[in-house]
Formats: C-alpha cells, structure tokens, sequence
C-alpha cells in the first residue's frame, strides 16, 4: 500500500512538471520559467493566451494558458507553438 502511495505521488509531480513555475530571479522580481515543455500539442481551442519566459531563464519557453486556468509550458521552436503564436486572436 505504501508503494502505490509513493508511486502516485511521483506520478503527480511529473504530471505537473510542464506547468510553469514562479521562481524568484532576484530582489522583488518573480518571473516564470519552464523546466520541461509538453510532449504533445495542446489543442488551440483550449488556449485563451500565452507568454514568453524571461531571458534569464535557463530553458526558453512559452507558457500557454488555458481556458481552465492552467499554464503549460512549449518548447518555442516547435512548428504549433510558432503557429500558436502568430495567430492574430491571441495577440
């Protein structure tokens, strides 16, 4: 019993590592950066808006957020996010 507890609690916390994550860069200044992107595309209608993550982070992204609240993290040179992107109703 208790290794399935511990398996779901690994399970969980891989399910959420796409998610952006605020991490402070420095005095007074919280930015977001993603340290993994979605392994598949995220289907347009459910994207509202998106951002790009700050230069200092190490891993370029950005964060597409959803109709349901969620942010999740892309791998910019993918060919749907610079697709996303260009679209005129989320500019």
């Amino acid at each position: 019993m208790k290794v399935s507890v511990v398996a779901l609690s690994i399970l969980m916390v891989m399910a959420f590592s796409s998610l952006a994550s605020s991490v402070p860069m420095g005095v007074n200044s919280p930015i977001s950066c993603c340290f993994s992107h979605v392994r598949q595309q995220i289907p347009r209608k459910f994207v509202i808006d998106y951002y790009e993550t700050n230069s200092l982070c190490l891993r370029p992204g950005i964060v597409f957020k959803t109709k349901k609240g969620r942010q999740m993290c892309a791998n910019p040179s993918d060919d749907w996010v610079q697709k996303y992107m260009a679209d005129p109703e989320l500019n």
